[in-house]
């Protein structure tokens, strides 16, 4: 039998790009706490010590791993500090000396990290694992990544970069627009994301709410449409059993990372920000029925608001009882339309691979034919050292996920399964029927980090 191989050179190219990340310290609004730094002799500003914290929600992520970066003029990263963990409560600190004006906030997640599910009819755990019901923890799996920008300002006030969906659009669109534009570029592309979606001025900017959790007094409609355009992002999930809600979040990162913009409408199997907009509504309208009057009023009134123009009579259940009647031209809950699911764009290859693979004998041949199964075994080396040039030991590498499938492309890859031990180099997947199989892998380092997918390896089974 054969080998095809994902060459080493790959894979070390892209575990760089993902350990290469490893380093901030720790434990709403977007500017945050920074001590003025001393000065030296000449004048020269030194370092400021800054403290940033805040809340990563979709629904609360609990034991994420928050790292902080410097953006350089480049456009290029430096990390600061040492990572922090959020609490039960999304909730995180960071403490670290920079001389940096922006800074960029990353969420990652591994085995310890729990999301609270805020889809009102459920959510599925990652790659078929077991669901969620509303307002239960539940693993996202090792792929989580949200993001967001603060600036320091040098005033004597708590940084805050809270960690949403939305925020992870604004962060993708500010770094398609280009880094050099600052923290104005930031604020220029979180309004963009604002009127795709169709929420109010400064929403995404707001202290995310947990929609699972008895809803706080004097909350706005503006707070709640945010909260509810995040939380639709779960409901999309369901179209992405392997990747789960990041799938979710990926297929619109794609679209700006491709085109600069977020389709307005669902087109040619690629989401657009009307199917967001329209989980939305329908979160907003069930829980408007479980909740006290004048909360459900103001639910009301922001499904109200995102689902303009979204959902068709059809769509429709039955009014709410008598007992608690929904003010104004309200509706009740519908159920969303099941839509086509939207594979992501796959990467650009690396350095083609030269696998070679042998099928298992095929049957001879007969009046009916038994289906041909066949065998390929993937071998690959490790890592020696970071981007950086730092030794990186096999220790430091917690598992290795593999896709698979009879599509060329990673997203549309139907199969995926996790090598658990990380000092793995090989790996034999079994029970291939009849045809082309493509393969891709990436890594998960100790810290959660996941790196981009290998190069595409291939084989052929034949009868």
């Amino acid at each position: 039998m054969a080998v095809a191989r994902l060459p080493t050179l790959v894979l070390i190219a892209v575990l760089s790009a993902l350990l290469s990340a490893c380093g901030g310290s720790g434990g709403g609004s977007d500017s945050g706490s920074a001590q003025s730094g001393a000065t030296s002799p000449s004048g020269a500003e030194t370092e400021q010590s800054v403290q940033v914290s805040g809340y990563a929600v979709k629904g609360v992520v609990a034991q994420g791993i928050i790292t902080a970066w410097g953006v350089e003029s480049d456009g290029s990263l430096v990390p600061l500090g040492e990572p922090a963990r959020t609490s039960e409560t999304g909730f995180y600190n960071l403490s670290f000396s920079t001389d940096h004006e922006l800074i960029k906030l990353q969420l990652t997640s591994d085995g310890d990290t729990r999301m609270r599910c805020d889809a009102v009819d459920g959510c599925q755990g990652y790659a078929g694992s077991g669901a969620a019901v509303f307002g239960e923890d539940f693993w996202p799996g090792p792929n989580l990544r949200l993001e967001t920008m603060v600036a320091i300002n040098g005033n004597d006030e708590q940084l805050q970069g809270h960690l949403t969906p939305l925020t992870s659009l604004s962060t993708t669109l500010f770094e398609v627009m280009g880094t050099t534009t600052g923290w104005s570029g930031f604020q220029q592309a979180r309004q963009q994301v604002e009127a795709w979606f169709g929420l109010q001025g400064g929403a995404v900017a707001m202290i995310p709410v947990d929609i699972t959790r008895e809803l706080p007094a004097g909350l706005t409609v503006a707070e709640l449409e945010s909260a509810l355009v995040n939380s639709a992002f779960m409901g999309l999930a369901e179209q992405f059993p392997v990747d789960g809600v990041q799938g979710a979040i990926d297929s619109y990162r794609n679209q700006l990372l491709a085109t600069g913009e977020i389709a307005s409408e669902e087109a040619g199997g690629r989401p657009g920000s009307d199917s967001i907009r329209r989980y939305a509504a329908v979160h907003g309208y069930e829980l408007a029925g479980t909740r006290d009057q004048s909360t459900a009023d103001i639910l009301y009134s922001a499904a109200d608001r995102l689902g303009s123009g979204m959902l068709d009579d059809t769509q429709q259940p039955a009014p709410q009882p008598e007992e608690t009647p929904p003010a104004g031209n309200h509706q009740p809950a519908p159920e969303p339309e099941a839509d086509e699911p939207n594979p992501e764009p796959a990467p650009q290859p690396d350095p083609e691979t030269d696998p070679q693979t042998d099928a298992e004998p095929a049957p001879q041949p007969s009046p009916d034919p038994t289906p041909v199964t066949g065998t390929a075994k993937l071998n690959w080396q490790a890592p020696l050292t970071r981007e950086d040039g730092t030794a990186l030991s096999m220790g430091e590498i917690q598992h290795y996920i593999v896709r698979y499938g009879n599509q060329p492309e990673v997203a549309d890859m139907t199969h995926e399964l996790i090598i658990e031990d990380g000092q793995a180099m090989e790996h034999e997947i079994t029970d291939l029927g009849e045809g082309t199989w493509y393969f891709a892998m990436r890594t998960v380092d100790q810290n959660g980090l996941v790196s981009s997918w290998s190069e595409i390896a291939s084989k052929s089974i034949a009868r």
